[in-house]
């Protein structure tokens, strides 16, 4: 019997086959990091610029309306780091739901983002994932409006004088 088959050189292409799965996972694991981290700065940012816009009041009835305020708050965190665009973050204020109380839910703070699918371009082509970050934590009373509250719960009155507004007590931010 005579061996017609050469096998010099199959242990290379074995290599090769697995090297290049192998780096494939790495990259995979790497990219899926970067965006997981990246998703999760882009939260914490809206959430934070979410808050500026729902606790923070002019000690009047009337809702906080400084959003350029609550928009560098967003961008503080420097986004475009990661190639975010920050003209997509979009405050839902209290006026533009029509003074609606049900839809007060929706009031907040969100932001659309792509991010790359693959770190490479090569698995996934040049395919995006488009996500959305929302921040929607209903509208708190405005400070005015919860001091009245306690004031009319101490005094028994419906209106109280400014003076008394300055030194209620907050028990539990209404």
């Amino acid at each position: 019997m005579e061996q017609t088959k050469n096998q010099n050189g199959q242990s290379t292409i074995e290599f090769i086959l697995t090297f290049s799965l192998g780096l494939s996972l790495i990259f995979f694991v790497i990219n899926s990091s970067i965006n997981y981290a990246t998703g999760y700065l882009v939260h914490y940012a809206t959430f934070m610029a979410s808050r500026v816009y729902l606790t923070d009041d002019s000690h009047t009835n009337s809702p906080f309306e400084d959003i350029d305020r609550v928009r560098k708050s967003f961008e503080k965190y420097n986004l475009g780091i990661f190639k975010i665009d920050p003209s997509k973050f979009v405050v839902n204020s209290v006026n533009d739901l029509g003074g609606d109380s049900k839809k007060n839910l929706t009031v907040g703070a969100y932001t659309t983002f792509e991010l790359n699918m693959d770190l490479i371009g090569q698995i996934a082509g040049k395919k995006k994932m488009e996500l959305v970050s929302e921040s929607f934590l209903g509208k708190e009373p405005t400070r005015f409006e919860c001091a009245k509250r306690v004031c009319n719960a101490i005094r028994g009155q419906d209106k109280c004088d400014e003076k008394d507004i300055d030194i209620t007590l907050y028990d539990d931010g209404c």
